[in-house]
């Protein structure tokens, strides 16, 4: 009873596992595409013909067999006529499961293996639909890279051999499948891989394609539902009516291929419009609110006012007591999907109301209203309100809506302000009165002219001009003058100033009233300047001193530069090593001090001299060439004076004397560079 129990338990929870994985398929939202890696190991089916022949004593017997569309194939082989059973199994590049593969079929794998079972040697060939093989092997092959195509799979074995010294045997099998590569999924029309790519408010059809293994089902799931199904066939229609909301169709080849997630928004429902304070299709004097809803959530509410434009208001939109007065348009729509309500309409006519307003400064006025949308007339005439005026007399304002009218009359006076022009000295004053709004205005003349009073100003004489008596009349500034008197003239006083550095001596007279003078000079010339000079900073060895100069008469001064003495170096100590003399040198005034290597200076002028006569080596076979020509010359010359004097001695010599100078001069060419290094060597 016990072990049966747990037989029982054991089925039931086996069921209800396969039972969560089934539901787990089916509530899953992201569609899986067959790959290799969830390939079964298929068992293939496929066509064969073996033969096999048998003498003895002379006779022959034969058996052949064949088959199509088999999973397995027994046939005979060797001299004992052993019977063997050949079956084929085909996987991706790794197998997950078991299965079993028509002749022809479809996977979806870039890489397959075939595999052969049998205790026969066999090979295996396959092909593409051009006839390239791709792969081959004995008992496996595989073949990776493959594309969508038709490949063939081709095995074969054979054999003979004796079976005693009358007879002998012969058997051979051959084998063949085809099957097609589908790596696509579907691809779906009439709906968008976006969730916002496709909106509709009609019926509409979704169709599935595949070019390869063509299409196995269409799944869709509905809004508000989170499970998928299959509508069957390779297409569906969603009819006007249907739930609204998001549609999720998806689609699967006969190869395992799923496609991706595709999308349909369907709204087939219009918005709806309320209006909160007043009713539509009835005039109101109140203000009220106009709202938009949709069913789906998105919705833009339009209005306009008479026959304005149209103008987006979000989904609301609120008409104040003392917004313009008309009738008020509306309309909604929902977006994307193209529904739009029927348009409603709202009169609003408030009661028509305006008021003068006085200036403080006059009794001009103004007239205003509180709506925008009324307008007036003053006098028969367009009115902007807010505009003063100012006119005399008797004034009508006609103030209107577009369903009203009211009259208000005004009537405006002069208005005068006083003005006082007072008397001058010579002119009466008077009272003015100006009316500020019309520019009228009259005088009152009361009172008498007050005549000039005049105050006495003294100008003194001065050394250029006369003195005088000025009139000015302290009320209106109107002057005379009098009692002008003669020029002081000038009363100069002489005082001499001796020659300076730069300045001749002279003497200058000077006005003692007024400070004016002049320059005479009496041919002294200037003594020019008397330096006496002081060393401001000394020089160093290596810095510049400052000398300043200065005038024991006027103390006038300049710097000069005094130059830097520079170093005074005695040889301090001397060693030399490796052939190279190295010396220091220290100044005696500041204790500065280097060292020099004496062979290396040597060698820096020699490689120097060197350098040069390799540069101007080239000319120097010149300068050997002219200076023999030139020496051949000179000496040619006087040997010819020679033989003119039939000196024979003298001839002698000067041939002699050529030849050493030939050679001197060859000598000293080719010499000059070692001569030149030498004399390096003892200078460094």
């Amino acid at each position: 009873m016990r072990v049966k129990t747990k037989g029982i338990l054991t089925g039931a929870m086996f069921v209800l596992i396969m039972a969560l994985l089934v539901l787990l398929a089916v509530f899953t939202d992201t569609p899986t595409t067959a790959s290799a890696a969830t390939t079964p190991k298929y068992a293939v089916a496929f066509n064969y013909s073996a033969t096999y022949t048998y003498g003895t004593g002379g006779g022959v017997t034969n058996s052949p067999s064949s088959g199509t569309g088999v999973y397995s194939a027994s046939f005979t082989w060797g001299a004992n006529k052993s019977r063997y059973t050949l079956s084929v199994s085909m996987y991706g590049s790794s197998a997950s499961g078991t299965g079993s593969f028509v002749n022809g079929g479809f996977i979806d794998s870039t890489e397959v293996t075939i595999e052969v079972s049998s205790s026969v040697s066999t090979s295996v060939t396959i092909t593409n639909s051009s006839g390239t093989k791709v792969g081959s092997g004995t008992k496996k092959a595989t073949a990776s890279g493959l594309t969508e195509d038709t490949y063939t799979v081709k095995i074969s074995a054979s054999g003979g051999g004796a079976v005693n010294s009358r007879a002998g045997w012969g058997a051979s099998i051959s084998c063949n499948f085809e099957f097609k590569i589908d790596g696509s999924a579907p691809t779906i029309s009439g709906a968008s891989t976006s969730t916002t790519g496709k909106y509709t408010n009609n019926t509409f059809t979704v169709t599935a394609t595949d070019s390869a293994s063509g299409v196995k089902a269409v799944y869709m799931k509905a809004p508000n539902n989170s499970t998928f199904y299959s509508v069957g066939g390779n297409s569906t229609t969603v009819n006007k009516g249907s739930a609204n909301g998001r549609y999720t169709f998806y689609a699967e080849d006969n190869a395992g291929n799923k496609s991706g997630y595709y999308y349909v928004n369907f709204d087939d429902t219009p918005p709806t419009l309320t209006c909160v304070g007043a009713s539509f299709g009835s005039n109101t004097n109140a203000g009220f609110t106009v709202k938009a809803e949709d069913n789906l959530g998105s919705v833009t509410l339009y209005r306009k006012l008479d026959d304005g434009n149209w103008v987006a208001s979000g989904s609301s939109y609120t008409v104040a007591n003392t917004a313009e007065d008309g009738t008020y348009y509306f309309y909604a729509t929902d977006g994307s999907y193209g529904n739009k309500t029927s348009e409603l309409w709202v009169q609003l006519g408030a009661e028509l109301s305006g008021e003068f307003v006085k200036s403080d400064t006059d009794n001009s006025v103004y007239f205003t209203w509180d709506r925008s949308a009324w307008t007036a007339t003053l006098d028969g005439k367009a009115y902007t309100k807010g505009t003063w005026i100012r006119t005399e007399g008797e004034h009508t304002i006609k103030l209107s809506s577009k369903t009203k009218s009211a009259v208000y009359p005004y009537t405006i006076d002069h208005y005068y302000v006083e003005s006082v022009e007072k008397p001058t000295c010579t002119t009466e004053g008077y009272l003015q009165y100006d009316c500020i709004q019309c520019g009228y205005s009259y005088t009152n003349y009361s009172i008498e002219e007050t005549g000039h009073y005049y105050v006495a100003s003294t100008v003194a004489p001065t050394c250029t001009d006369g003195g005088y008596t000025v009139y000015t009349c302290t009320r209106c500034g109107d002057s005379y003058t009098d009692n002008y008197t003669h020029p002081l003239g000038h009363n100069y006083e002489a005082s001499y100033q001796p020659a300076t550095c730069t300045d001749y001596g002279k003497t200058v007279f000077t006005c003692q009233v007024c400070g004016s003078g002049y320059y005479e000079t009496d041919g002294t010339y200037p003594t020019g300047h008397n330096y006496n000079n002081e060393v401001i900073t000394a020089p160093t060895c290596t810095t510049d001193g400052l000398r300043r100069s200065t005038c024991e008469s006027c103390g006038h001064t300049f710097d000069t530069k005094i130059t830097a003495n520079g170093h005074n170096y005695n040889i301090t100590e001397s060693s030399s090593a490796n052939g190279k003399t190295t010396r220091t040198y220290t100044c005696t005034v500041c204790g500065h001090s280097y060292k020099q290597e004496l062979g290396d200076q040597y060698e820096e002028v020699t490689n120097y001299v060197e350098y040069l006569f390799e540069q101007y080596e080239p000319y120097m076979w010149w300068v050997l060439l002219a200076s023999a020509g030139i020496w051949s010359i000179v000496m040619g010359v006087f040997f010819a004076i020679a033989q003119k004097n039939e000196d024979k001695e003298k001839s002698k010599k000067m041939i002699i004397n050529y030849v050493v100078g030939l050679v001197v001069i060859a000598v000293i060419i080719v010499a000059c560079p070692f001569l030149i290094r030498g004399i390096a060597a003892l200078v460094t």
